[in-house]
């Protein structure tokens, strides 16, 4: 074997295993630009608004009200009339509870918060609040010297959904521009895993997905469908606005792990009623359905392997509730994909055995004929006609790329695996902190290097120290996949 025939694998096994980290395990940057021409409007020419001037006065004690649904747990202030504290209910290893909005000392950095351009009320008080059966209703009202500001929220108790209504009344001879402000959903133990992006859906069908580090200061949207910010779990985002308010949308960064959306509504003189629906929720798709089609574009899995992702979450789950771990239900998922492709593999099995034959009688048709190039050229011809090329072996992973990618997905962003522990791993969806399965993955690809001829062997020794290294990153719940994949392979000799 000539050195050439040695480097070229190997480098082919660096740069496919870079390519699988990169494009798929890696970052998503914005994929689509947004561009307008000129401003068609006063509106679209004015600077943005991202600072909000409270009115004066003497300040009151703050009143908490709290409301529980089936799904969480909410408390609202009347400081701003804003959401002030938001927790999930997960049923992971035993009911957990999951938050994404806490109280601030900061006046400017509250959900839900209505702002105009000056004397912005900041001390409301609850006028009403009743249970309708599916909802519940709870309304506020602030004024100053320029507006007074009525907001009834209201909350369903089976879906991630709550509704503003907002009533909007100028003082006489005064202009005002309300401002909806809600903040991107925030988990402090996520820690360096936090990625906080931006979400709009404008058009008819145009998606962007903005990560918070390529926002610009001065990016705005018109007239946005949805308009919100997500986390790697959970989504705050503008759903519904039937009465037409958003007129611009965009973001303000707080600091370096906040960012809040500002969705800017019309410059009125009169009283003027809206109602928005906003979805506060995981990023499931059996929870985002129910309130809006729309949100799942925010899916980590959506896309060309959204069909074959969901169909391998929804077996994922269903296996999971009769072992009732999310580990083991991988493992059960991983035998059940390798018996699905047994008889493929099987195949591929024998076809190799032929390749091997096949390599050697046309060596021995080369050899025969070294001397007539044009005889050798019939000799081959004739024997790959009736013998085919004897690509058989490539059918078993032709058909385990989409599994793989789609699964990957899955592994990688489904919220189902948050915090779900398995033997010594404490959160699936986080790297194993002992490394124990990327040596698994390793040792298993280094044994199918010994098991190959020495042609093969040195880019899989060399694949197997990058995905080793590579595993070590990735979410344990999908090197588990990989792993146990690596183990079977071994088992059953294919």
């Amino acid at each position: 074997m000539n050195i050439k025939d040695m480097i070229i694998p190997f480098i082919l096994a660096i740069g496919t295993t870079w390519a699988i980290q990169h494009f798929f395990f890696g970052p998503k940057d914005s994929t689509q630009q947004y561009e307008f021409s000129a401003p068609q409007s006063q509106l679209e020419c004015s600077p943005l608004s991202k600072n909000v001037s409270f009115a004066e006065g003497k300040r009151k004690a703050e009143q908490i009200v709290p409301i529980e649904t089936s799904w969480g747990s909410l408390e609202f202030s009347t400081n701003a009339a804003s959401l002030s504290r938001l927790s999930f209910k997960r049923s992971m290893d035993g009911e957990r509870v999951i938050g994404t909005i806490f109280p601030s000392n900061d006046q400017e950095n509250r959900a839900f918060m209505v702002a105009i351009d000056d004397q912005t009320p900041y001390q409301y008080r609850v006028v009403d609040q009743k249970d309708t059966g599916s909802t519940i209703e709870l309304t506020f009202e602030g004024s100053s010297d320029q507006v007074s500001i009525r907001k009834t929220f209201v909350i369903y108790k089976e879906l991630h959904q709550i509704d503003l209504k907002l009533s909007v009344i100028p003082a006489k001879n005064q202009s005002v521009q309300p401002r909806i402000f809600y903040p991107a959903p925030i988990m402090p133990e996520l820690k360096e895993q936090q990625a906080i992006a931006g979400d709009v859906l404008f058009g008819a069908d145009t998606f962007k997905k903005e990560l918070r580090d390529s926002i610009k200061p001065d990016n705005y949207w018109v007239k946005p469908t949805l308009f919100g910010a997500e986390n790697k779990y959970f989504v705050h985002a503008l759903v519904g606005d039937a009465h037409g308010f958003a007129q611009r949308a965009y973001y303000k960064l707080i600091d370096a792990k906040q960012l809040q959306a500002i969705v800017e509504g019309p410059v009125i003189d009169t009283e003027k009623n809206w109602n928005l629906s906003f979805y506060v929720g995981p990023k499931e798709s059996s929870a985002m359905k129910p309130v809006s089609e729309n949100l799942e574009y925010t899916l980590d899995y959506s896309g060309i392997w959204a069909p074959i992702s969901r169909i391998l979450l929804m077996l994922l789950n269903w296996i999971n509730d009769f072992v009732h771990n999310y580990g083991w239900a991988i493992i059960i998922l991983t035998v059940l994909m390798k018996l699905l492709l047994m008889p493929f593999s099987m195949r591929a099995k024998q076809s190799l055995k032929g390749r091997s034959e096949m390599q050697k009688r046309l060596q021995y048709i080369q050899q025969k004929y070294k001397d007539n190039p044009q005889a050798k050229a019939e000799a081959q011809s004739e024997f790959m006609r009736k013998h085919g090329l004897g690509l058989g072996g490539c059918l078993p992973m032709l058909l385990q790329i989409p599994i793989f990618l789609g699964l990957s997905r899955v592994l990688s962003s489904s919220i189902e695996l948050y915090q779900s522990s398995f033997l010594w791993i404490k959160d699936l969806s986080a790297p194993d902190p002992y490394y124990i399965l990327p040596v698994f993955v390793l040792l298993g690809i280094v044994r199918s290097a010994f098991n190959a001829d020495a042609q093969q062997r040195l880019p899989l020794l060399a694949m197997a120290l990058v995905f080793g290294a590579v595993s070590a990153t990735l979410p344990s719940g999908l090197v588990l996949y990989i792993a146990i994949g690596a183990i079977l392979n071994i088992a059953v000799g294919f």
